[in-house]
């Protein structure tokens, strides 16, 4: 294997490249191919004139197993440590969350002692009251897959789930809850499940596995866990992070292009060799690793490979439309990381984030302001707003500034707003995506195509685990190459 060629140029693909990077002496090309202007994918960051710092994709990163001990290595390998943000579990910031049902925000427990307190979002009833009724409650016989609603449904209770659950769904992933495969959101949980007939036996006495089996020798690392941070970001926000990769990426000789949208890949399997082809150009490599959605990738071989190309396409993706607003002053009721709002309360939005209180370093230097990020659509975008390539953005604004003023009280008009629609961002796990990857990867393996598949699409939508999941790729395929 002398030349390998990446196809994507956001989070996962600028995170294959590095690793591959690291090692000059198995790989002797590398060509990143991304088909937009930019790299960076969904990491975008604006610092306006007045110095203060706007994400319009991802805003933190969580510092907890292994994903969030690999991004902090890769951190400090960039040379980022004096440029980190952290957010300490004590911090407002990381601590307070809220839901909004039935008019009003509702503070979620942030502590051990919270967990036994009754709270109306709970029919009240205390999260440990529902916790311990948990382990009693019959396990299921069938073992395909199921939808996140059902399963916790069935462990800890409707209400639990509706008020809970759903929202925390709506905010990670922008999804329906009813939809997705709690075998590929909740891993662990479902697994607890089926060993142990529940998820508290089966987390507390089923078998263990170490925090951080991969080898990072980072002294940004021990600092996070010495003074125990739950999240950070960067002073110049997330898309420093991008940055960083890509001046790195410069240095260690790798080849970056932009506007070279892939059109086809053409597999000899007999020669491991792939020809990957532009409108205007062809490339050949020894090994594509694929960082783009997987519905993209699946129309570059269609009529070849159709049972790869139909379990590519399976899962939909779902649009976030996202308006950061600026406000002078404090104005928020409460500090915290912000809240959420469930599927079935009447509201046109999925949730808001207090930036101004998470991170206050991204604020403008020279005067007090409020920044707040309010998220809406998700699966729910063509419904509310039609077609996210003809919406009119200030339509979304609009929903934004008359939803804060009724859920926060927020009067006054901003200092500053950016709207900004996030089309096809977070794939969707439907019910048998763990399977259909297993398909994948057997039928990859089973063809011996010389093609790796990483990002959101697969094993996570969150940064951290886009950036694992690109090094676990790269460490298989040295290690292939090693051994033949």
């Amino acid at each position: 294997m002398t030349s390998v060629a990446v196809i994507g140029g956001g989070i996962s693909g600028l995170s294959a490249a590095y690793y591959l990077s690291k090692a000059p002496h198995l790989v002797n090309k590398i060509v990143l191919l991304e088909g937009s202007s930019r790299l960076g994918g969904w990491l975008q960051s604006t610092r306006t004139e007045e110095g203060a710092i706007f994400e319009h994709g991802p805003r933190s990163l969580r510092v907890a197993g292994e994903p969030g001990a690999n991004i902090l290595g890769m951190a400090d390998d960039l040379g980022l440590s004096d440029q980190i943000l952290p957010v300490l579990p004590s911090h407002e910031g990381a601590k307070n969350r809220f839901i909004y049902a039935g008019g009003k925000l509702h503070k979620l427990p942030s502590n051990f002692r919270g967990l036994f307190r009754r709270y109306e979002l709970f029919a009240n009833q205390s999260p440990a009251l529902m916790g311990l009724r948990e382990p009693f409650v019959k396990g299921r016989e069938e073992e395909n897959d199921e939808s996140v609603h059902s399963f916790f449904c069935r462990r800890l209770g409707k209400q639990f789930t509706e008020n809970a659950i759903d929202p925390m769904v709506r905010g990670i992933y922008g999804g329906d809850c009813r939809q997705l495969s709690v075998q590929a959101l909740f891993p662990s949980m479902h697994q607890a499940e089926r060993r142990k007939g529940s998820i508290t036996r089966g987390l507390l006495f089923g078998p263990k596995q170490k925090d951080t089996p991969l080898q990072i020798d980072s002294e940004l690392l021990k600092k996070a866990r010495q003074e125990r941070w739950a999240l950070w970001s960067l002073k110049d926000g997330l898309e420093a992070l991008s940055n960083s990769l890509k001046e790195h990426l410069m240095k260690s000789g790798v080849e970056l292009l932009t506007e070279r949208r892939v059109e086809r890949l053409e597999f000899d399997t007999a020669n491991q060799v792939v020809q990957v082809n532009t409108l205007d150009e062809q490339l050949q490599v020894n090994h594509v690793i694929s960082a783009v959605p997987s519905q993209c990738l699946s129309q570059m071989f269609a009529s070849n490979y159709p049972v790869l190309s139909e379990n590519l396409s399976a899962n939909p993706s779902a649009t976030i439309g996202l308006v950061n607003l600026e406000y002078s002053g404090s104005v928020l009721p409460s500090e915290g990381f912000g809240y959420l709002v469930p599927s079935g309360q009447p509201e046109r939005i999925l949730g808001a984030v207090f930036d101004s209180s998470i991170f206050p370093q991204h604020n403008r230097p020279d005067s007090a302001t409020t920044r707040l990020t309010v998220m809406m659509g998700g699966t729910w975008f063509c419904e509310q707003f039609g077609d996210p390539d003809k919406v009119d953005t200030s339509s979304l604004l609009d929903v934004a500034l008359e939803t804060m003023s009724r859920h926060l009280n927020i009067t006054s008009s901003p200092l500053r707003s950016f709207t900004t629609i996030q089309k096809d961002c977070i794939p969707q796990y439907t019910l048998g995506h763990t399977d259909r990857l297993e398909q994948m990867e057997s039928y990859i393996a089973e063809k011996r195509l010389p093609l790796s598949l990483v990002g959101c699409s697969y094993r996570g939508v969150g940064v951290n685990d886009c950036v694992l999941d690109a090094r676990k790729a790269v460490t298989n395929l040295l290690k292939t190459h090693e051994r033949d």
